[in-house]
């Protein structure tokens, strides 16, 4: 069993960032320590919601993180209260609730490059399956750390970067505000 203090979460535990799980645990691939439910990344209304995340055992930071924010504008502070949590292998699909839709970019911050996608009224959960092909049927039939294991190990190999827009994070904001 893998301690939360020997993960890249011990910095956001340590900090009071994780909040609500419904998972914060080993999963049951060998290795792997995984995270379901919110970040907070400004103040306590600033939130990473619907988190899908995973380290893998020996790995300095997180290696799969999906969830979403309300405002383009705070993705900078997202990336950088995560710190070094984030590396440049990682995969990380933010979601973001105020950019036009059918926006899909991809935005490097600091060391992370992170998949930015327009979301509307469905859940991290349900982009995921459609992104990832996972069968929907199937997964319903699995626990909490079976369904991030299904999802991670896609996610893990993702980068479909013919399916986004390479961006700067400045000309997201002028694309946002011209909408």
């Amino acid at each position: 069993m893998t301690a939360i203090a020997d993960t890249p979460y011990a910095k956001l535990e340590a900090e009071g960032r994780l909040l609500k799980p419904s998972l914060k645990a080993d999963t049951h691939v060998a290795g792997r320590f995984g995270f379901r439910g919110d970040i907070s990344y400004d103040d306590p209304e600033t939130v990473l919601k619907e988190v899908f995340s995973v380290s893998e055992s020996g790995k300095p930071a997180i290696g799969f993180l999906a969830g979403t924010i309300k405002e383009y504008a705070t993705l900078p502070k997202l990336v950088e209260t995560l710190g070094d949590v984030l590396d440049a292998e990682g995969k990380y699909i933010i979601y973001v609730a105020d950019i036009p839709l059918g926006c899909r970019w991809y935005v490097p911050l600091g060391a992370a490059k992170i998949f930015v996608v327009a979301i509307d009224e469905t859940s991290v959960y349900n982009e995921l399956l459609d992104v990832f092909y996972v069968d929907k049927t199937k997964l319903k039939k699995y626990d909490t750390s079976a369904k991030l294991d299904a999802l991670a190990d896609v996610g893990l190999k993702y980068g479909s970067l013919s399916d986004y827009e390479a961006i700067s994070y400045e000309e997201g904001l002028k694309r946002q505000a011209a909408a």
